[in-house]
């Protein structure tokens, strides 16, 4: 018999589960560090392809963890070095959803990947990567693996549009809605954790992130669920193949534009939004938040 399912079990990160909790957890910032200390690697810079990367001064770095995210997706974390030097790579990610390229040697076509760590000086960079044809080799990496990455690439999400101060108070961003698919909940992820360029979600009225993934086993960051909702983050899942689970779910089916439409937007003048993921849903969102009466300069994405 399948038993029902409401509600996800926080689960501690896999890199907390053998330690004691880290004294940057203690101090509520957001990170999950890999799973031993590592010495911070110099990062090597190498020559770059001649042809769409020409003048891309790529960096080879240290792979510290690759492991489980959820089904068909990779949690992989990076040693960039820890130096905030400027023009580092610890110091040009500045913004969440900024994004790096990422290959296993310049023979390789590299691929994009959005950041899904906060910005930080830590030198570790993390990535949520879905396992397809064109990451396979990345997804297949191992401890200790050197892979290269390009330097930060995008501006992000423009979080300027968000600051409270700028607006008068009828028209203030008190209400943040959040909207991802699949591995398009990094970014999002970035930006709910970030302190600095972030979504102060002490400072809003409400913060809703709908979250949309085929069953729950393919949706990641659930063990970090547990401390966005501590935070005041309300967590809105929903399933569009809720039959392939592995045990019955009974909360919301369908996509997360529905789950929009089913709950509305109370202050629409005061609301704003980040959307990243497939191309159907950012643009139905988009439609339903401009239909609604949301300033449309505040309906953001990373690219």
């Amino acid at each position: 018999m399948r038993r029902a399912r409401t509600a996800f079990v926080t689960a501690a990160p896999l890199a907390l589960r053998s330690r004691a909790l880290p004294l940057c957890r203690t101090l509520r910032l957001y990170t999950r560090l890999p799973c031993r200390p590592q010495a911070p690697p110099q990062v090597h810079r190498i020559a770059p392809l001649a042809s769409v990367q020409q003048g891309t001064p790529w960096n080879r770095v240290r792979v510290v963890e690759n492991s489980p995210e959820c089904e068909d997706h990779r949690y992989i974390v990076v040693n960039v070095g820890v130096t905030a030097e400027r023009g580092s790579l610890c110091d040009e990610y500045r913004v969440p959803g900024m994004f790096v390229q990422m290959r296993l040697s310049p023979e390789e076509k590299p691929s994009f990947f959005a950041l899904a760590c906060a910005p930080n000086i830590a030198g570790y960079f993390e990535f949520i990567i879905k396992e397809t044809e064109s990451t396979k080799s990345i997804c297949a990496v191992k401890e200790g693996d050197q892979v290269e990455i390009s330097p930060i690439m995008g501006k992000g999400f423009p979080m300027s549009k968000l600051n409270l101060a700028a607006y008068d108070e009828q028209n203030k961003p008190k209400d943040i809605l959040l909207f991802a698919t699949g591995s398009g909940i990094a970014p999002i992820r970035a930006a709910i954790e970030a302190r600095l360029n972030g979504l102060q979600v002490a400072k809003r009225r409400s913060v809703k992130l709908f979250y949309g993934a085929r069953y729950p086993e393919r949706m990641a960051c659930r063990s970090r669920f547990g401390m966005w909702e501590e935070d005041g983050v309300e967590i809105i899942p929903v399933m569009s193949k809720p039959e392939q689970a592995a045990e019955t779910w009974t909360g919301r089916t369908g996509y997360v534009q529905h789950a929009l439409k089913d709950i509305g937007v109370e202050h629409p003048s005061q609301t704003a939004a980040l959307l990243c993921g497939l191309k159907g849903m950012t643009e139905d969102v988009r439609n339903i938040l401009i239909d609604a009466g949301v300033p449309e300069d505040r309906i953001l994405l990373n690219f």
